[in-house]
């Protein structure tokens, strides 16, 4: 049976904010994942060459980070499970070992699953380009452990997933944007 730390001393605060912490990277990494790897490479480079000045540089800020998938999406399903496995673990400090399944549980599912994927999937662009240097450096600390897995996804799925469209998808697409006025 692990010892709780008392309430309103200075290691509750650390623990506390530790969880809350944890959840909001837990929250960046699941919303990062689905934003950044839901946007393709041809997207990303329509909107950076083509797109309002905001989209152009928030694609060119993006382009980068996204160029290598699979290194990208390790790197962020990495640091979302680290933080989904260390939240239980501060928080069995601070509540019961149930109490801390059941809290750790209740959080990510709210605030580190769906709350950020639905912002990000409305938001990804712009969320992406915000949190590029965040993902930078994740890409730097976790590098050791994702390029190897990176590189065997390569290995089994093939680099880079260009989604290309075919002849009547793309004649289909131009015939939509003509019909504008239908979608409004």
């Amino acid at each position: 049976m692990s010892s709780h730390e008392a309430c309103c001393g200075t290691m509750f605060w650390v623990y506390l904010l530790s969880c809350a912490g944890l959840v909001m990277f837990a929250g960046l990494m699941s919303g990062l994942t689905l934003g950044l790897m839901s946007l393709s490479l041809v997207d990303l480079e329509v909107l950076a060459k083509a797109g309002t000045p905001q989209d152009r540089r928030n694609a060119a800020r993006i382009l980068p980070v996204v160029k290598n998938q699979h290194l990208l999406l390790c790197t962020l399903l990495i640091g979302n499970s680290l933080a989904m496995e260390a939240l239980p673990i501060f928080l069995d400090s601070l509540v019961p070992s149930f109490g801390a399944i059941l809290i750790s549980v209740t959080l990510i599912l709210a605030f580190g699953e769906i709350m950020p994927q639905a912002i990000c999937t409305r938001y990804g662009l712009s969320m992406g380009a915000k949190a590029a240097p965040i993902v930078r450096v994740l890409l730097v600390v976790f590098f050791p452990v994702a390029y190897p897995i990176s590189k065997l996804l390569d290995w089994l799925l093939g680099k880079g997933h260009v989604a290309l469209m075919r002849r009547a998808e793309l004649k289909t697409l131009v015939d939509m944007h003509g019909d504008a006025e239908h979608w409004r």
